[in-house]
């Protein structure tokens, strides 16, 4: 089933993202003032059926709308139950039930990349042209066969169902969800290698630079994101929670198709992805096993398309793996793209860590961090001494500054990373005044703040450790502003142990447009779709 879990400025519940600054005032004993106390989630309705596939081999996959009559969304969140005999049936069935709607938010999408005063013809087709020619030269080498077949399906699924080129369009939106952080400098690349293969279009390569390099002018680059896990003495029940925040351009479109995504793939293990139409893969996600991935934009100056696309990596660490141990094999025999930090969590490491069994010193760390950049990837724990001795020089002051605070029982990231090599090839800052720094401080201190006040972490203290870190705008990190402020676009909790996850997207447009830690957090119950 759904429940509503209030989130921060819903009108009937407690304000989530002020946990932080509320428990400060509270351990420091500077003001009187109630314990945080979040709300309980209320029943509301379940699912109703929008419309359904038989696939050959009476596999039934069915679109659903979210019967969620408090949230704060004005279209309702979608849910698209996947089944198949094969990989080519489980994307067919997506191209017929979704086709359209992957058209309309594609449109919307690109219209918002390149700015509609600068979209004629000729400059959208040169980017399909240049997209497609990065997914079929690079992108998709080394993806696995299954997932080929998948894409094959949707582009002939929604043909069927009177959507042009869905597939194509899911493969574009993929090499773009790929690219790296700066947007402006995935343009120069993308453009100085497609004038060398066709040099007979140059103003309209002119253009498309320049429409690219303006969507992201005026402000910070994109890929603010974040995630974190918690275990052991510090949660209910000794359970893993985990959390992930997309912080990405905001107000793109595709918020308006916002779906709960369950594969059932043939062989393999069944899992959710959360995000929207058009985006085939785990933006993150939750699977049978008590699996969770996650992601984080991690600025690296070594970079390539000659890799597993990470939407699709995670899906396959999802479908293939039970436990951390057996993520990081895999993770181990496929090859990274640009930079990015992941976090896999496991929900049956974290109870053989309570059995104390002969597999519990196998399963120390339930939940890791990969920092990852080409060709390279670092493994991190809780309590790493890299995090712990890593050090930033001010050239102001002429000291070293701490930089990193690990914790027993607990892992997290921002944007940036630990590992020495990572950090000698890390393009942002790593000043501790930085915004990367600074959300990590967040998550650091609530930590501090939830063991002060003897609280345990269950899933409403999840979804607050998440929403207290989504961006809501620089300057009112712990305070939704009534404005278009921040990039949150997307916010999930999980605790995977009992297969419940909290899911809450950006809403709005405009003027009214609010970032997803600011809405209201569905609680779906996945016991009942694994």
């Amino acid at each position: 089933g759904v429940h509503p879990t209030p989130g921060p400025g819903d009108s009937h519940g407690t304000m989530w993202c002020k946990f932080a600054a509320v428990a400060a005032v509270v351990v420091g004993g500077a003001a009187a003032a109630a314990p945080f106390q979040p709300d309980g989630p209320t029943a509301v309705g379940g699912f109703t059926q929008l419309r359904s596939y038989l696939s050959p081999g009476q596999h039934n996959s069915t679109l659903y709308t979210v019967d969620a009559p408090t949230a704060t969304y004005t279209r309702p969140v979608l849910l698209v139950d996947l089944h198949g005999e094969s990989r080519y049936q489980l994307g067919y069935a997506y191209g017929v039930l979704l086709g359209k709607e992957i058209n309309d938010a594609y449109s919307l999408f690109i219209t918002k990349l390149i700015g509609s005063s600068n979209l004629d013809k000729a400059l959208e087709k040169v980017l399909g042209l240049a997209l497609d020619w990065q997914w079929d030269s690079f992108l998709s080498v080394q993806l696995p066969t299954p997932y080929r077949d998948e894409l094959a399906g949707i582009q002939a699924g929604g043909a069927s169902a009177g959507a042009v080129d869905a597939g194509k369009q899911v493969n574009r939106i993929t090499v773009l969800a790929n690219a790296p952080g700066d947007l402006k400098d995935f343009a120069l690349v993308l453009i100085a290698e497609w004038k060398e293969r066709h040099p007979h279009e140059p103003a309209v390569l002119a253009r498309l630079l320049a429409a690219l390099a303006n969507s992201t002018s005026g402000g910070p680059p994109r890929g603010h994101c974040s995630m974190f896990g918690a275990w052991g003495s510090r949660t209910e029940g000794g359970q893993l929670f985990s959390g992930r925040n997309l912080d990405w351009d905001s107000d793109t479109g595709i918020n308006k198709y916002k779906l709960v995504t369950v594969f059932h793939p043939p062989g393999g293990i069944a899992h959710a992805t959360v995000g929207f139409a058009g985006v085939w893969g785990a933006l993150t996600g939750m699977s049978a096993a008590g699996l969770t991935v996650h992601e984080a934009n991690l600025e690296e100056n070594e970079i390539s398309f000659a890799g597993f696309p990470w939407l699709l990596r995670l899906r396959y660490i999802m479908e293939s793996a039970s436990n951390a141990s057996e993520a990081v094999t895999l993770w181990k025999h496929t090859n990274n793209t640009v930079g990015f930090n992941h976090m896999v969590g496991s929900a049956q490491d974290a109870a053989a860590l309570l059995d104390g069994g002969p597999t519990a010193a196998a399963s120390a760390q339930p939940a890791v961090i990969m920092e990852t950049m080409a060709g390279y990837t670092a493994f991190f724990g809780s309590m790493d001494p890299r995090e712990a001795s890593a050090t930033y020089y001010d050239n102001a002051t002429k000291t070293s500054v701490p930089i990193g605070f690990p914790l027993p029982e607990a892992v997290w990231r921002t944007n940036h990373g630990y590992d020495p090599t990572i950090r000698a090839h890390f393009e942002w800052s790593q000043a501790p005044s930085s915004w990367s720094m600074e959300r990590y401080a967040i998550l650091h201190q609530s930590f501090l703040d939830l063991t002060a006040a003897g609280r345990l972490i269950g899933l409403a203290q999840a979804v607050n450790l998440t929403a207290v870190v989504g961006d809501k705008g620089h300057a009112t990190p712990y305070v939704c502003q009534s404005s278009p402020s921040g990039s949150n676009v997307l916010s999930v909790a999980y605790a995977p142990g009992v297969h419940t996850m909290a899911a809450a997207w950006e809403r709005g447009t405009g003027l009214e447009w609010r970032p997803a830690c600011c809405s209201t957090y569905l609680e779906f119950d996945m016991n009942h779709w694994f």
